[in-house]
């Protein structure tokens, strides 16, 4: 009777950690690789509190210089999360980065990448980029991009960072370059992702 009973005690107890997956991911470390670039620092700081608060997983930032490097250091399990373009993400794959049909050219994307890389490109944010000193440069959308090996490992990562899909356009980017001239980064985004409640 004993057996039985230690038997659906530890039962429940493997059920209970299966029913919250944030919790999976407390104490966790995760790498967001950025170019050096202002919305890039913005965004992944935006992307480290939120995924910090939302799950208790520690995240890095660093900035590994041009989107080249970002790619590689995802694609090689150095970082586990960078932003790209769609347009960029086209010309890497099809030679071409003329993006008439952003949803279309979203959706090509995304298929190319995980069929010739693994890897899954998240909900766009809403901006268009990379932004340069000047403003927009007649980018394209900005996404966060992720292998399916880092989305197994963290199970509700995506979950959490397509809250902030569509969130953020060109406007509300241009709006936080200009808080930070100002404040911490961090401290930024902390507070427009507290105005958005989304922390």
């Amino acid at each position: 009777m004993k057996k039985n009973a230690l038997v659906l005690l530890l039962g429940f107890v493997v059920l209970l950690s299966f029913s919250n997956p944030a919790q999976t991911c407390v104490g966790r470390l995760l790498i967001v690789a950025i170019t050096h670039s202002q919305d890039q620092l913005i965004m992944g700081q935006m992307l480290s509190v939120l995924i910090n608060e939302r799950t208790g997983t520690t995240v890095n930032v660093i900035d590994m210089g041009d989107l080249k490097t970002c790619h590689e250091a995802v694609l090689k399990g150095k970082a586990d999360i960078y932003i790209d373009y769609i347009g960029k993400g086209l010309a890497s794959t099809a030679g071409s980065s003329r993006v008439d049909d952003p949803q279309k050219i979203y959706t090509l994307v995304s298929q190319r990448y995980m069929e010739k890389f693994g890897m899954v490109w998240l909900k766009p944010f809403g901006f268009s980029g990379p932004l340069t000193d000047g403003g927009n440069d007649h980018g394209t959308l900005a996404a966060p991009v992720a292998t399916k090996r880092v989305l197994r490992r963290f199970p509700v990562l995506d979950r959490v960072i397509n809250k902030l899909a569509g969130s953020i356009d060109n406007d509300t980017l241009k709006e936080l370059r200009k808080q930070t001239e100002n404040q911490d980064v961090r401290e930024t985004v902390r507070a427009f992702l507290a105005a958005q409640k989304l922390i």
